[in-house]
């Protein structure tokens, strides 16, 4: 399996340690609306998000899988923290019903794409976290909007959609943290 790191940060703001440089790009959605992240708004985050979402989506169809199953789970956030995230804006544009679909959720739970969706946006949005596998395919997420995939394929096409939609895919990269 190759591994790739599929992030919005552009590879030429980075030194020769791999550092990235431009300190004003914002790293979660709780940097929505702050100067120092030249005051970015819930659609550009939202765009970036989906790009996430697409890709992801077009890497699983590379590979003809239709689920994921969840590892590695942790839920750091309770029901409670799930209705000030809905009062504070966290979770706009995501409908959850806590009981149904954040509740029920644990290792070896099986994933449809529509959940899977879901589940990305919520991971991005730091309320929950977990590894998504099939056989030769995971998907973990780091800080700071970093994504990592690891698989057997993943088409020069489907790269090129990727970066289209605004992500850069970086091959042989391993996940840091």
């Amino acid at each position: 399996m190759t591994s790739y790191r599929i992030t919005k940060y552009n590879p030429a703001k980075r030194n020769d340690q791999g550092h990235y440089l431009d300190h004003s790009e914002w790293t979660a959605i709780s940097d929505i609306g702050k100067p120092e992240y030249n005051y970015i708004t819930y659609e550009e985050y939202e765009k970036i998000e989906s790009a996430y979402v697409d890709a992801v989506r077009l890497i699983m169809q590379d590979n003809n899988l239709d689920h994921l199953i969840i590892d590695s789970f942790e839920l750091n956030s309770t029901k409670l923290d799930f209705k000030n995230y809905e009062k504070t804006g966290r979770l706009s544009n995501i409908p959850v019903d806590y009981d149904q679909e954040v509740g029920n959720l644990k290792n070896g739970l099986k994933l449809s794409l529509s959940e899977i969706e879901k589940i990305i946006r919520l991971i991005l949005r730091e309320t929950v976290w977990m590894v998504l596998l099939n056989n030769n395919f995971e998907v973990r997420f780091g800080f700071d909007y970093y994504m990592y995939v690891k698989t057997s394929t993943i088409k020069p096409a489907t790269i090129q959609l990727i970066e289209k939609i605004g992500l850069f895919v970086e091959p042989e990269m391993e996940p840091t943290n």
